[in-house]
Parts: structure tokens; sequence; C-alpha cells
């Protein structure tokens, strides 16, 4: 009996400290609910600096939360009067975690939006392209279906006067032959005539009409002869117009495939632009990189490039350098305070040394480069997102050298 009544008081013991132990560390679900805010608002403003600080504060709130808890427990319920300081500090971590993750959420959705904006130009000017590209190809379709049908033409008509001249030679022979006999008749009655002179009158008519009919045959047989002299001529011209058509198809067709190469070619440089990094704005003319202003300079003074700026530049002399059909154009751009370091003296400063980079350290000619400091004037976004307007517009152009 003693070892049964010692078991059970060990077993009411462990219960009793489980029970304990579990009321003590189990939390109500509105500090649970405030530890999850505080580590989606850590987890999301991880790769932003600006919000470190407003993390920071959020666990600290939580923190101060968790120890008033820990503090006023007593058999694992919370004391009243402690209970409204516990929930202020929570709800106040939850607060600050709230205003993080919205304005994170902000800022990553106008970064989606200017992603899909710049996409969404891109793949108009690229479906422009291609509908132009594709009429031009439509069009010389259809050019060269019309050539091949002048071609056909043409050779219908060579073998035509082929046919006519072979025509006219038979005619020729046969007039030859013709002249042959009438020369053998002639011939022949001179004989007669020689031999029977009594009957000289009626021989020297008959003589007569011979050789007029020989004349006849020789005018004749000039006259087919002047024709195939004209019918070689045609056919000769015939032949040069049919091998100047089939040089003209030719060249449509390697017109045709330089087009193409020209296309995929800007196609190549379009993918080149989109490596660079920053947010793409695609023109009808013109390509344009955003980059973040303090992805480029150290701050405060901005009179230096960071790492990362420096090889963004010069990723942009190498592809300025494989595509030298392209010029390029940077603005800086301000806002805010100090005016004095946003305005466009500090703004121009920025630009030359952007400048002095591509040209210096990139070794790219000078007269490729055109920057330009706007100051404050031309803002993007609204005024309470400051570093989004502080930023650094790279532009490339055609310089029509080819």
């Amino acid at each position: 009996m003693k070892i049964l009544h010692c078991f059970c008081v060990v077993c009411a013991i462990s219960l009793f400290s489980a029970t304990f132990s579990f009321a003590e560390d189990a939390m109500p679900e509105y500090m649970l609910k405030a530890q999850s805010l505080i580590a989606q608002a850590n987890t999301k403003a991880a790769g932003y600096n600006d919000f470190s600080d407003a993390v920071l504060i959020g666990q600290n709130y939580l923190r101060r939360a968790e120890t008033e808890y820990k503090k006023n427990q007593s058999w694992g319920k919370l004391d009243k009067k402690a209970e409204s300081t516990v929930r202020y500090y929570t709800d106040m971590a939850c607060l600050q975690a709230s205003i993080v993750l919205s304005q994170v959420g902000k800022i990553e959705q106008e970064k989606e939006q200017i992603r899909l904006e710049a996409l969404t130009l891109e793949v108009k000017a690229k479906v422009r392209v291609f509908d132009d590209k594709k009429a031009v190809v439509s069009a010389l379709k259809v050019d060269l279906v019309k050539r091949d049908a002048i071609i056909a033409d043409l050779q219908a008509v060579v073998v035509s006067q082929k046919k006519l001249v072979e025509n006219k030679q038979s005619e020729i022979d046969r007039l030859t032959g013709n002249i042959t006999q009438l020369t053998a008749d002639l011939s022949a009655k001179g004989t007669v005539l020689t031999a029977t002179e009594a009957r000289n009158s009626e021989g020297a008519q008959e003589l007569k009409v011979k050789q007029q009919a020989l004349a006849a045959m020789e005018q004749q047989l000039a006259d087919v002869t002047k024709n195939l002299e004209v019918s070689k001529m045609e056919t000769a011209h015939l032949r040069t117009d049919l091998a100047a058509l089939v040089a003209q198809k030719g060249a449509a067709e390697s017109l045709s495939q330089e087009q193409i190469q020209l296309l995929k070619r800007a196609q190549d440089f379009l993918g080149e632009v989109g490596k660079i990094g920053g947010a793409v704005k695609a023109g009808s003319d013109n390509m344009t990189v955003v980059f973040v202003r303090s992805a480029m300079f150290k701050a405060p003074k901005n009179d230096i490039l960071t790492p990362e700026g420096e090889k963004t530049l010069l990723r942009i002399v190498a592809l300025l350098k494989k595509y030298p059909e392209f010029n390029v154009k940077l603005s800086v751009h301000g806002f805010g305070q100090p005016a004095k370091k946003e305005d466009v003296p500090a703004t121009s400063r920025m630009a030359r040394l952007i400048r002095e980079t591509l040209v210096d350290k990139g070794s790219l000619d000078a007269v490729r480069v055109e920057t330009v400091g706007s100051g404050s004037a031309e803002i993007i976004y609204p005024k309470n997102n400051p570093e989004g307007n502080r930023r650094v517009e790279v532009t490339f152009v055609k310089n029509n050298t080819k």
C-alpha cells in the first residue's frame, strides 16, 4: 500500500509540473500573432536598409511584451493588472510590423508596376517591329510572285521567237533551193538561147521574166535574212532582260536576309540591355535603364562611385563597344533636402563623374557620351519616396553611323 501511495504522489507531482510548465510556456493568441508579424516584417525588410530601424522598434516592443508576460505570470496565468501593458506592447509590435509590411509591399508593388510597364512597352515595340517586318516581307513576296510571272512570260516569248526563227530559217532554205533551181533553169535557157538565136525574141522575153523572178527571189531572200537578224537581236534583248530579272530576284531575296539580320541584331541588343540591371523602359527609338542613385554613388557626399556602380558603368562600356551604332545619354536626378545636394549643380557634378569614368576608365569616345544634371525638377514617384526619385537614367540612342 505504501508503494502504491508513493507512486500516486509522484504521478500527481509530475502531472502538476507538466501542467504548470505548459501553462507558463504557452503564450496567448495575440502574442503569437505579433511574433508571426514581426518575423514576416523582418524577412520582407531584409533587402531594404531603410526599414531596419522600424523592424528593430517592433522587435523591442515584442520583447517588452514577452518580458512583462513572463514576469507577471502566476500559476500559468497572467496577472490582470499587467495584461493591459502586455497587450499594449503587443499591439504596438503588431502595428509597427504592419506598417513595415505595408511600406515594403507598396515599394514592391511599385517596382512590379514599373517592370510590367517597361515589359509592356518592350512587347509593344517588338510587336510593331514584327508587324512592320511582316508587311515588308509580304510586299517582297508579292513582288517576287509578280517577277516570277514576268519571267515566265518572257521565257514563253523566247520559246515563241525561237520557233519563229526556226520557221524563217526553213523558209530561207526553201528560197535558196528555188534560187538554185532558177539559176540552173536560167543557165539552161541561156544555152538554148545561144543555140536557137532565131527564136531570140521569145527566149529573150522568157529570160527577162526569169531574171525578174530571180530578182524578186533575191529581194525576198534579203528581206527574210534581215528579219532573221532582227529576230536574233530581239532574242538577245529578251535574254538580257531575263538575266536582269533573275538578278533583281536574287537582290530582293538578299535584301530580305539583310533585314532579318538587322532585326536579329536589334533583338540581341535589347537582351544585352536587360542584363545590365535596373528597370528598363523601351521607347519608340531608344531604350532607357533606370538605377537607384544610392546604388551608383556613396552617400552622403555622392562624389565617389560604389564598387557596384563602377561595375555597372564598365558593363555599359562593353555594351557600347559591342554595338557601336548606339550612343548613350545619362541624366542624374535629385530630390528632397538638403537642397544644395540635390539641385542642378550637385546632380551635374555626379553626371560628370559618370562621364569621366566611361571615357577615362572605359576608353570610350567622348562624343558618344552625353550627360546632364536635372536637379529635382523631374520626379516620377510621390514625395514620400525620395530614394525612388533620386535616380540615374541611362538612355541608349542610335547614332545613325551605320
